[in-house]
């Protein structure tokens, strides 16, 4: 029992405002300093300004394992490289490596009056940036930030000591009273603001983190995560969000829902597990084994996720669907769903519906019987399915028939299915061909609604004149 137990995993007790941090860890951040949980318990606490303990308790939660790089990082507010350096620091030097310094210019400009004087007429004598740079002892990034300064300010003059000026810009060369070089300098370096920090969007944006989200379900106390997005300003895969308007318009996540109702708890739901493999399938990966070819992350961010599901995840929630027995119902609601959308189409009295027949090679290891395959032109073990399509072409439904059955025995058994996916008591044109010749099956379904398109073979019958009306339409 204990052996089973120690495999479990733990329940997240943390305050209701903390930040999650792992599996077992929560941070708290205010204005009065911060404090860091494990299992409910205060190990860290810092006050406010205290930035060396704030640093130390990060880097104690990475060195003892209680948590990984990536969500500390995310929980401070810092990269994975600062996390890194920090360590690093506390290595070589202990708790007073990790003192932050104050941020801005330490030294005075190397871009004295004179100085910028000199770089402006150097340029305006045709001098190059290197050129310029060399004569006058700056880097040539200094030599930029003065030329952009001086075209940038009115008549081209600048105004000594205000902010905006060669004095403030940044990239520029300083040194110090005592005449060293800052790169000379040693301590630790603060890490630079972050694109959030500057209102910009992240290049690739890390997912948000769904560590307590994740436990839950583990521990069968969720449903299902909803989609989650961040911003970014490059999206891998996100072509794949072209597809959600066609996805919307088969009906299929709303006719899964009410068929399906919702899976069993855990942390993908029937919305993600249809959507990704709708996404999947336009990556160009409709089995489930394809989900190893494409990131989990970069497929995660269009689905809203941290990560996508693995394929054993994948097979899991598929044999939860096959188990429930009722995809025969989900593509009737599906069906139903799209000659709804289509029938108030202006001047449609009726509706066209194509049936043919399709003949599929078995591969699978269960015995089954054999069909003439016209493609290999000898019989072989196969399935055969009836597709049914619109006037346009596009699929309603489709059935899997019985084997050895003939085209008209199943056209006979889907019209009542036809029926009920039209919804109404207008006149079906079914189009269909030679396999469903049957004097019988059209007058059966001539009495129920439904009208023959068809042909056959061999020469129709000689028939009176009399037979035939004139109709004007």
């Amino acid at each position: 029992m204990m052996g089973l137990m120690s495999v479990q995993a733990p329940l997240p007790v943390l305050p209701a405002r903390a930040v999650q941090v792992g599996d077992v860890a929560g941070l708290v951040q205010d204005e009065t300093g911060g404090q860091v949980y494990v299992r409910g318990e205060v190990i860290f606490a810092w006050g406010p300004g205290d930035e060396a303990c704030r640093r130390l308790a990060a880097v104690q939660l990475v060195e003892l394992k209680i948590a990984a790089t990536r969500p500390v990082a995310v929980a401070f507010g810092v990269t994975d490289q600062t996390i890194w350096r920090w360590r690093t620091a506390y290595a070589g030097q202990g708790v007073g490596s990790l003192v932050g310094e104050k941020k801005g210019p330490k030294r005075a400009s190397k871009l004295t009056q004179d100085v910028v004087g000199d770089i402006i007429a150097g340029k305006a004598a045709g001098g190059s940036n290197r050129a310029v740079a060399a004569a006058v002892g700056v880097s040539e990034g200094s030599v930029r930030t003065v030329m952009a300064a001086h075209q940038s300010a009115p008549h081209g003059d600048e105004v000594e000591g205000q902010p905006g000026t060669v004095e403030h810009q940044e990239g520029v060369d300083q040194v110090g009273t005592d005449g060293q070089d800052p790169s000379d300098t040693v301590g630790p370096v603060e890490p630079e603001p972050s694109q959030e920090q500057e209102g910009l969007l992240p290049v690739l944006a890390d997912p948000v983190p769904r560590w307590g989200e994740r436990g839950l379900a583990r521990a069968g106390l969720l449903g299902h995560a909803e989609p989650v997005f961040t911003p970014a300003a490059r999206v891998p895969l996100a072509g794949l969000l072209l597809g959600l308007p066609g996805l919307e318009t088969t009906g299929l996540l709303g006719t899964a829902t009410h068929v399906y109702g919702a899976l069993p708890d855990g942390f993908y739901g029937l919305g993600t597990v249809l959507t990704e493999a709708v996404f999947r399938t336009l990556a160009g990966a409709p089995r489930a084994e394809g989900a190893a070819r494409i990131e989990p992350a970069a497929l995660g961010r269009v689905l809203g996720m941290d990560r996508a599901p693995e394929v054993k995840t994948i097979r899991r929630k598929l044999g939860q669907l096959a188990a429930a027995d009722k995809a025969g119902e989900l593509i009737a609601g599906m069906a139903v769903h799209h000659l709804d959308r289509i029938k108030d189409q202006a001047g449609q009295d009726g509706v066209v519906l194509y049936v043919d027949g399709h003949v599929r090679a078995y591969q699978g290891t269960k015995k089954i019987a054999k069909t003439h395959l016209s493609r290999l032109r000898f019989p072989a073990p196969a399935t055969v399915e009836t597709w049914v399509c619109d006037a346009a072409g596009d699929p309603v439904l489709v059935v899997m028939a019985q084997p050895g059955a003939s085209l008209a025995m199943e056209l006979r058994a889907l019209l009542p299915q036809l029926r009920h996916a039209v919804g109404d008591e207008r006149r079906v044109l079914v189009g269909f061909d030679r396999g469903g010749w049957s004097p019988a099956l059209f007058a059966h379904m001539h009495a129920n609604g439904f009208d023959v398109l068809t042909w056959r073979k061999h020469p129709a019958p000689e028939l009176p004149v009399a037979a035939f009306t004139d109709v004007t339409y």
